[in-house]
């Protein structure tokens, strides 16, 4: 049966995993500027399984407004080209072959507003992950514990509501 100590420490781990892919979903939403996260994740079909971007490309800066990818292997060019024109931020890549460009265009109006609408559900989302962990980590504990578990999720609490606020801030400018 696992201490007391080390329910303290999973639940830890839970909400430090919790707000890691908090940061790393807020990254994929485009804000009008060039960021290799808004690439990293697509998803890009190889031998019939999905491989992450940034595991078959190097993706850079290209100035403040584009990225470069530039796959590995050549054989991967037209499908990450292909998945480069699905991302959510409709981008149109430029050339081909050995390198794309990638231009990151800047949002509209309704898209800002778009952005900040999903990355507040992601945070909600996020809180109610929080409170499903502390609910699980609760039923083994007892007063005192209760408390300091509750002062951990309050804390990552605190967190993820100012991740989000980073995140709405960056979609202002």
């Amino acid at each position: 049966m696992p201490t007391l100590e080390d329910a303290k420490k999973d639940f830890a781990a839970k909400l430090e995993t919790i707000s890691g892919a908090l940061r790393s979903d807020l990254q994929k939403i485009s804000d009008g500027r060039a960021r290799p996260g808004l690439l990293e994740g697509l998803g890009v079909e190889t031998g019939g399984t999905s491989t992450p971007l940034g595991q078959l490309a190097s993706i850079t800066l290209a100035g403040t407004t584009a990225l470069w990818v530039k796959p590995w292997d050549p054989s991967h060019a037209d499908a990450i080209h292909q998945v480069i024109r699905s991302a959510q931020f409709n981008p149109t890549p430029e050339g081909g072959g050995g390198s794309v460009r990638v231009p990151v265009p800047p949002l509209t109006s309704d898209q800002r507003k778009q952005a900040q609408k999903e990355a507040s559900g992601r945070g909600e989302e996020a809180h109610v992950q929080v409170r499903t962990a502390l609910r699980e980590a609760l039923e083994a504990a007892s007063g005192e514990e209760a408390t300091e578990l509750r002062s951990l999720a309050e804390q990552c609490t605190e967190q993820i509501n100012k991740i989000v606020a980073d995140k709405e801030k960056t979609l202002h400018h």
